[in-house]
């Protein structure tokens, strides 16, 4: 029988799980070891991985400069963008505009602030983000000799990633083009990432919808009841083609409760299904599915289902997490590295009092953020993914 504990069983049986690795790690005194164990996070430190940063580093040192270089440069166009992206989005909010986008606040805590089903992608997603962001503060620094104090991976509750403690009191005194390859590193190098990420995506899947992917069904769905398959791609509804979910929309309102649709599929088949009633309309005629415009791949070597999650798994998440995060981090706002980057420029421009002009800008940001989210939450309801 269910109970209104049932969408939080997972989550119980995952915090039982994470206390009974803190204490065992307590009872073993892990913490000699560099394994530092919390209620809040398990943290591998480290200096085993300094070495391999300062291999990687060490290698290829002149392509290195170059391409932290390009970062230092691009470091201020991250900062305009942001700065230009947060305001225009809450002007559209503000005045309700069909360009407004919402904005999304990732809490990695799934049953609460997102669904278990989107949790993998996210946390794949968050890996792919911040392992390479850290390494690239690490190899940043040792170009310029900048010590590594240490460097290890963790989790945080959910939370996976990688982490680089630079000496910080060491870089403080480093020259400005230092300091502002260290401080670009992270979010240039998530960029860089993400136009990875886009070449796979166009190499592995075609450009333009050809179908309408049946995910799922609704309950009593007229089109489960006519046996029409799970994981099938609808191309036809009677004579009317269709590549895209809109097409489906646009012919369902034409038809009224209790018509009998061919449904043609791309292999072929075709079922007759007598369209039901809206529940929220019972004007309106309805298939009962869950669908999602198919994209195919290139080359067919997975199923459809496989394609699914691959395409609005994988690829959805890390397109939506790796830039704006990449981009938000360059915020001048403390404490994100946009805030130092800040520091080091306003430092070359000659001002010695930099505190006040951070203190400013930090707090434009920050209002800038919350107007966004608050907005978000009064026009769309909620700024958790769904």
């Amino acid at each position: 029988m269910s109970s209104l504990f049932d969408p939080y069983i997972p989550l119980l049986e995952y915090l039982v799980v994470w206390f009974a690795i803190i204490g065992i790690a307590v009872l073993l005194k892990t913490d000699k070891h560099g394994i530092i164990a919390k209620p809040y996070y398990l943290m591998l430190k480290t200096v085993a991985f300094n070495k391999v940063l300062e291999r990687i580093g060490g290698r290829f040192r002149r392509a290195w400069t170059i391409y932290f270089d390009i970062g230092a440069v691009l470091g201020v166009g991250f900062i305009v963008f942001i700065l230009y992206a947060i305001i225009r989005n809450a002007i559209a909010l503000l005045y309700r505009s069909s360009q407004a986008g919402p904005t999304i606040l990732i809490v990695p805590v799934p049953g609460l602030t997102l669904g278990w089903d989107i949790f993998p992608y996210i946390l794949f997603a968050i890996a792919v983000l911040l392992i390479p962001h850290e390494a690239a503060h690490g190899i940043a620094s040792v170009l310029d000799k900048v010590p590594i104090k240490s460097s290890g991976v963790f989790m945080a509750v959910f939370l996976p990633g990688g982490f680089v403690e630079i000496d910080e009191e060491d870089l403080a005194k480093r020259k400005a083009l230092t300091k502002l390859r260290v401080f670009a590193a992270g979010s240039f190098t998530n960029g860089v990432t993400f136009g990875v990420v886009l070449l796979l995506l166009f190499a592995l899947f075609q450009t333009a919808p050809a179908g309408v992917l049946v995910t799922g069904f609704t309950p009593g769905s007229p089109a489960a009841g006519a046996q029409l398959p799970q994981w099938s791609v609808i191309t036809g509804l009677n004579a009317t083609t269709v590549t895209q979910i809109q097409d489906v929309a646009n012919y369902m309102y034409k038809v009224n409760p209790g018509s009998l649709v061919q449904v043609r599929l791309n292999d072929g088949q075709v079922f007759n299904v007598t369209t039901g009633r809206s529940d929220t309309n019972s004007s309106r005629a309805i298939l009962g599915i869950y669908n999602r415009d198919y994209v195919p791949l290139r080359y067919d070597f997975l199923s459809l289902q496989s394609q699914y999650h691959l395409y609005y798994g994988v690829f959805y998440w890390l397109v939506i997490i790796l830039p704006n995060v990449a981009l938000i981090n360059m915020l001048p706002m403390i404490p994100f590295d946009g805030d130092r980057y800040f520091d080091t420029l306003l430092g070359v421009l000659g001002i010695k009092h930099t505190r006040p002009f951070r203190t400013i800008t930090s707090v434009v940001s920050l209002g800038l953020l919350l107007s966004n989210l608050i907005l978000s939450f009064v026009l769309f309801g909620t700024v958790f993914p769904r």
